[in-house]
């Protein structure tokens, strides 16, 4: 079976948008719960931190379920997770400013589980 490329995409990016709406949601979050009145720069720190562990946490739940309802079989899930590799792939390089401090472990990671969503959303389709 082929993936339906155009649920591939319409998946990757509404997973990509959906994801990124956590990570500020998240910090909103943090910024008027948690450690109000900090200066505008603790909070851009914070969310530099927090993005990685956002999207592994987030990710899995968000990337089954964009598989699970958008693609609706494996082939086009893991379609949708290739295209989402690419796109957050070039974004992680935009956004990076230094690759000694990347936190390689949790990309890899947030990268495993969500390839492991897509491919059992996929499935559950």
């Amino acid at each position: 079976m082929k993936p339906h490329w155009g649920r591939a995409i319409a998946g990757s990016v509404i997973a990509q948008v959906t994801q990124i709406a956590a990570a500020f949601g998240w910090v909103a979050i943090y910024s008027y719960l948690i450690n109000p009145g900090q200066p505008t720069a603790a909070y851009q720190a914070h969310a530099q931190t927090a993005g990685p562990w956002v999207s592994l946490l987030a990710g899995a739940p968000i990337f089954y379920a964009s598989s699970r309802w958008i693609a609706r079989s494996r082939p086009t899930a893991l379609a949708l997770f290739a295209t989402f590799v690419v796109i957050d792939g070039a974004l992680l390089v935009a956004m990076l400013e230094s690759w000694v401090d990347a936190p390689f472990v949790l990309i890899g990671l947030s990268y495993l589980t969500k390839l492991g969503a897509c491919a059992w959303g996929g499935q559950h389709g």
